[in-house]
């Protein structure tokens, strides 16, 4: 099961669109559990690992993925010397996930944009790796083409979150 938790405000039409996508991608029950409350001492731009570990747990299941929406910036993160804007965070192979809506223009008009960071969230909670095809989900979100997909999985990435997914516990 997917459980998506907002830390902010979203219309609830996004939020649903968002979750179709999510089971269409994954073929696993997706639902929103509603706003939860930001852990304490956090400011913008947020520390996307530190709000990650401080969320407050939805899970109902062990092996269930959560995925935490905010409209609130992320802290930029260092690549090679190289400030890069973080638009999301996962625990690879893990549980949870976190995508920023902040650097969207009018999220509501582009919740293809929001699905695929999303998609390539918990796709890497799922153990998935960036991919080489631009027109895929997991294809790395720095690039410019990025922005031009759609929220889809190749057939390689999308075998391998069903090999996952069957491999679940419950």
């Amino acid at each position: 099961m997917i459980r998506v938790a907002t830390f902010d405000e979203y219309e609830p039409a996004l939020v649903k669109q968002l979750c179709k996508v999510l089971y269409q991608a994954f073929a696993v029950g997706t639902e929103h559990v509603g706003m939860v409350p930001l852990p304490a001492g956090f400011a913008e731009p947020y520390s996307a690992h530190e709000l990650l570990v401080k969320a407050p747990v939805v899970q109902a299941y062990q092996d269930d993925k959560v995925l935490y929406l905010t409209a609130k910036k992320l802290a930029p993160r260092k690549v090679s010397g190289i400030e890069i804007p973080t638009t999301g965070v996962s625990e690879y192979d893990h549980q949870r996930a976190l995508v920023s809506s902040a650097h969207i223009k009018n999220v509501t008009d582009n919740a293809t944009l929001l699905a695929r960071y999303a998609l390539q969230e918990i796709g890497h909670t799922w153990g998935v790796h960036h991919c080489l095809d631009h027109r895929c989900s997991m294809y790395p979100p720095w690039t410019p083409s990025f922005l031009e997909g759609e929220a889809i999985f190749c057939t390689f990435c999308r075998e391998a979150s069903e090999k996952k997914i069957r491999l679940a516990k419950s």
